[in-house]
């Protein structure tokens, strides 16, 4: 009995071990637990709150709303363990008198491993009037940015008078050289030793995205531009995957890819460059965590899918097939590059299935049609690109020329039919306008391989296709071509 006794002992000590280790490879791994964050409203009538978890791309999916919060009164945010750390967008709607219309102000802020309060006025939301308890992580990122402003501030005016003082290697230009690599080198050693010092937050890990970079003054704007997207990523620490939950990630890659965007002074020279630039950082990535690597891949997805850059979706096919990569797009690639070898100029295009106003069935014959052409656009009432397009597309469509040897027809590519069905009638297009059932995913997508709107399909009356115009300029060039 006794022996049992000891045996039972010395496994709630084994047991007991082993749920602390859990706890700290918990903490280690996810570098928080589930938090709560309470915030009070003052200083206005009644306000909606919103919050939501930065995704790695943008803020998308409100985590919760609440719907009236009264002055004075407080509110309560779980968030679980999965989104944290990470940054996040808490949105006022707020009212400040009863009788006003609900107006928008926003506050961004970092949470990690403490439970915080926010007291906040939607009218003032910066410096003292924000007040924030139990909090570390905001206020070190505050006193960082204003510090490191300042300094950057200064390094800006001699990067300016390095660039337009007309006299270079100039005594004066020298002197105003040295004193710009002394402060640029002074300022990111204190951003590296400021991020040592606090690497038990997790701002620290953002600091380094506020370096900047050095630049070599003694050669050409065209060669210095070129060795500096070439060392655009030295230092970087691809192996990070924490700095994927904020917004600095996409700043550090959308100043990468506007390097190559100076360069563009072409479409074609565009679609090169980019896809040169997401090979280059693809590559770079592929080395590192393959969250990280998988995140690089995504974005380049997105900004080829955005200018239909097939070069770059084709050059994506390589990562997609890593199974160190883990893209959150590889069926999204996959079936992108589908469409690229399957829609080709020339290829027999297939008829669509689509639903009228009154929700009937309907069937778009594309091998009949009564004009030259016919243009297919797909695109969402809710799409700002989208209603930009079609503004101007109804204006090129007014010019008789046009309008004799075009048919249009627009799908609509709504979430939900309740969307569709009021932008119809607001829009009362001069062409033909239906739903297609299902949106994105709907079988009128899917069979044009199309997963983002706008997106466009000249053909001519017995439904071979012509081209995939991205602009309203590149159809009319094809038109007057043809």
């Amino acid at each position: 009995m006794e022996y049992l006794k000891r045996i039972q002992k010395v496994q709630l000590i084994a047991w007991a071990i082993l749920l602390m280790l859990m706890l700290i490879l918990a903490r280690m791994n996810g570098y928080a637990e589930s938090r709560n964050l309470t915030v009070k409203l003052r200083g206005v009538y009644d306000s909606k709150i919103t919050l939501t978890p930065f995704n790695g791309i943008q803020f998308a999916l409100p985590l919760t709303v609440v719907s009236s919060v009264k002055n004075g009164c407080e509110t309560h945010f779980a968030i679980p363990d999965s989104l944290l750390p990470g940054e996040f967008l808490i949105r006022f709607d707020y009212r400040a008198k009863e009788v006003d219309n609900p107006y928008p102000a926003e506050l961004q802020l970092y949470i990690n491993r403490e439970d915080i309060g926010v007291d906040a006025n939607p009218l003032y939301l910066r410096g003292d009037s924000l007040r924030l308890t139990n909090d570390h992580e905001n206020m070190a990122w505050f006193a960082f940015t204003a510090k490191s402003e300042q300094q950057r501030q200064q390094i800006g005016l001699l990067h300016q008078l390095l660039e337009q003082y007309d006299h270079p290697s100039s005594p004066e230009w020298n002197g105003v050289l040295k004193a710009y690599e002394k402060r640029l080198i002074s300022y990111n050693r204190w951003v590296d030793s400021l991020a040592q010092s606090q690497k038990d937050l997790y701002v620290s890990h953002l600091y380094g995205f506020q370096q900047l970079k050095a630049e070599n003054w003694r050669t050409n704007p065209a060669t210095r531009m070129e060795m500096l997207t070439h060392e655009w990523f030295n230092g970087f620490n691809f192996n990070d995957t924490l700095i994927l939950r904020s917004r600095q990630m996409n700043e550090l890659m959308n100043g990468f890819m506007g390097l190559y965007g100076m360069r563009s002074t072409t479409e074609a020279l565009r679609d090169s460059l980019f896809t040169e630039a997401g090979r280059f950082a693809c590559a770079k990535a592929s080395t590192g965590h393959p969250r990280v690597y998988g995140w690089m891949v995504d974005y380049f997805y997105n900004g080829y899918e955005t200018y239909n850059i097939t070069k770059g979706m084709a050059m994506l096919e390589s990562h997609i097939n890593n199974p160190r990569c883990l893209t959150s797009k590889k069926i999204a690639i996959a079936k992108r590059l589908e469409g690229i070898k399957t829609l080709i100029h020339g290829a027999n295009v297939r008829n669509i299935l689509v639903h009228n106003f009154d929700d009937r069935e309907e069937t778009i014959d594309m091998t009949k049609c009564n004009k030259e052409y016919r243009l297919v656009v797909f695109y969402d009432s809710e799409c700002s690109h989208c209603t930009d397009l079609l503004a101007a597309l109804r204006k090129w469509y007014a010019v008789s020329a046009n309008s004799e040897q075009i048919d249009i027809v627009s799908i609509a590519l709504d979430r939900t039919r309740e969307v569709w069905e009021p932008a119809f009638t607001s829009n009362a297009f001069p062409w033909l306008d239906r739903y297609a059932p299902g949106g994105i995913n709907s079988q009128a997508a899917s069979d044009y391989y199309v997963l983002s709107a706008p997106y466009m399909y000249l053909v001519d009356k017995n439904g071979v296709l012509l081209s995939i115009p991205t602009t309203l300029e590149e159809l009319d060039v094809t038109i007057k071509k043809k």
